[in-house]
């Protein structure tokens, strides 16, 4: 039986309840045998802010996914060090799982900038593009790109929002997993 694979990147600077139902909604919909979290060493998109260390952002990784049968965590691009390109780690995992189908799990706002990604092209002979739709994003779908689109919660969180919230001394409450809230406050991160 061929395994069908969700793939998830990003930062995850920190994770939130966004990711976590983008992969859930993905799971149910595509009838997904799990989804892999792949957090960047570094993105070649993302300013230049400090990011936390790569064992922190895996940390809240862990500790958001725990529990879910269906999420697992894939950190070759954080073995790898230096920028991280989808297209490496595609090409990685299709050589760990040569039987599975891979399905590229992207919000509509990364549709719009696919074509400056490493080798859209091949990404594309390496896994389905999976769109879920996000709040402002959801009516302007490029048609470059051949993709599949499907629903998730209407939830509008940002990692850059939960940041600027912290800096604020805001609650991040009901945008992120209470043991992520605790494991940023114990290591002061975002402040």
């Amino acid at each position: 039986m061929i395994k069908k694979i969700g793939i998830l990147g990003g930062s995850f600077d920190p994770i939130h309840f966004g990711h976590l139902l983008m992969a859930q909604s993905a799971v149910e919909s595509l009838k997904l045998d799990c989804v892999y979290f792949v957090p960047a060493f570094c993105s070649p998109f993302k300013s230049r802010h400090q990011l936390p260390s790569s064992d922190k952002r895996l940390a809240m990784v862990k500790s958001a996914i725990k529990g879910n049968e269906a999420f697992a965590i894939y950190t070759g691009e954080l073995l790898r060090e230096g920028v991280s390109y989808t297209i490496d780690t595609l090409k990685e995992l299709q050589a760990k799982h040569p039987q599975a189908k891979f399905f590229l799990l992207m919000g509509a706002d990364h549709l719009k900038t696919f074509h400056r990604w490493k080798d859209p092209a091949g990404i594309l002979k390496l896994a389905s593009l999976v769109v879920l739709n996000r709040p402002g994003f959801d009516k302007a779908y490029p048609k470059r790109w051949p993709h599949q689109k499907i629903n998730m919660p209407a939830v509008d969180i940002s990692s850059s929002d939960i940041r600027e919230r912290l800096k604020l001394k805001k609650s991040i409450w009901y945008l992120t997993p209470k043991n992520v809230i605790r494991y940023i406050s114990r290591h002061q991160l975002y402040i």
